[in-house]
């Protein structure tokens, strides 16, 4: 596994143990549900920061990797916004989940979103830095939409 692959997965585990107190004990509710980043960092990317947002049925996240030539990526699962409000629509992708999502963008700034059921259902992954063709790449590589 290369080093940005644990990174993400640790951040994960961190995340979790972080939210959770390590773990629920016999007699305590379980509390909302932990969102979880479903993707891994794809080759050249490190994750830079990360920030939970809690709600009343779940605890939503966001993932911020960069590459060393300056591309971003930030990752949400479970907050919800109009991501990519203003870019126009350039098509549909499917999900990894199996679900088509819809993809806006132009130049540089693209952005992947979709819903998935339950409550952290709201997705969306926004790049910074990519041509249409880089994004999607980059967005195989992690695990977000099915490889070719």
């Amino acid at each position: 596994m290369s080093g940005s692959r644990i990174a993400v997965t640790l951040l994960a585990v961190v995340v979790s143990a972080a939210c959770s107190g390590g773990g629920p004990t016999r007699g305590r509710p379980e509390g909302p549900a932990r969102c979880e980043a479903a993707f891994e960092a794809p080759p050249g990317f490190r994750v830079v920061g990360s920030l939970e947002d809690p709600y009343p049925d779940r605890v939503g996240i966001r993932v911020g990797l960069a590459s060393t030539d300056g591309r971003e990526i930030h990752y949400f699962a479970g907050i919800p916004g109009e991501f990519g409000e203003g870019l126009p629509v350039a098509g549909s992708v499917e999900a990894a989940t199996g679900i088509q999502a819809v993809l806006r963008g132009t130049g540089r700034t693209w952005v992947l979103s979709w819903e998935t059921p339950g409550p952290c259902g709201r997705r969306a992954v926004l790049g910074n830095g990519f041509g249409r063709r880089g994004f999607l790449g980059t967005l195989r590589e992690a695990g977000v939409i099915p490889g070719a």
